[in-house]
């Protein structure tokens, strides 16, 4: 009797899964944009956001899924360039005031070893987009770079 209700429950949890903690964390970071004022703030949470969307490019990957994949980087894309003109229409030195341009440039920074990782897994046909979104991130990255210690040439001045 005991094994009938232990394998009854086993059945039951796989076939009732929780859902991806991820979908969760991604619904509710996205909610919280809505109601956001604070750019630091807001930025921060876009930075979850597409932390969470390269996770799912990389599930996509992994599993061959190049169509879900394009899309989850799309959306990432967005996610840190949305992040990044926040940051840069505050007008804020962000040499003095930091916050904001630097939790993004060392989430960008993680966020482009895991666009390695995930290009090193795909075939060289696959990989185009993968490296397009290399590309665009390392630029925000730059640009985040020079605002934190280029000086008075950096953009946002």
């Amino acid at each position: 009797m005991k094994h009938l209700i232990a394998g009854l429950l086993t059945v039951t949890f796989t076939f009732f899964q929780a859902p991806d903690k991820r979908l969760l964390d991604l619904q509710k970071e996205q909610t919280k944009l809505k109601g956001q004022t604070d750019p630091v703030a807001f930025t921060k949470s876009q930075i979850k956001i597409s932390g969470i969307l390269l996770a799912f490019a990389g599930d996509a990957a992994q599993k061959g899924d190049s169509e879900v994949m394009e899309k989850r980087l799309t959306e990432y894309l967005a996610a840190i360039q949305d992040a990044h003109k926040t940051m840069m229409k505050t007008g804020r030195d962000a040499h003095k005031k930091p916050g904001g341009f630097k939790e993004l440039e060392i989430a960008i920074r993680r966020q482009l070893i895991l666009l390695k990782d995930i290009g090193g897994t795909l075939t060289l046909d696959e990989r185009a987009p993968v490296e397009k979104a290399r590309e665009q991130a390392a630029a925000i990255r730059d640009d985040l770079l020079k605002a934190l210690f280029g000086g008075l040439d950096a953009p946002g001045y």
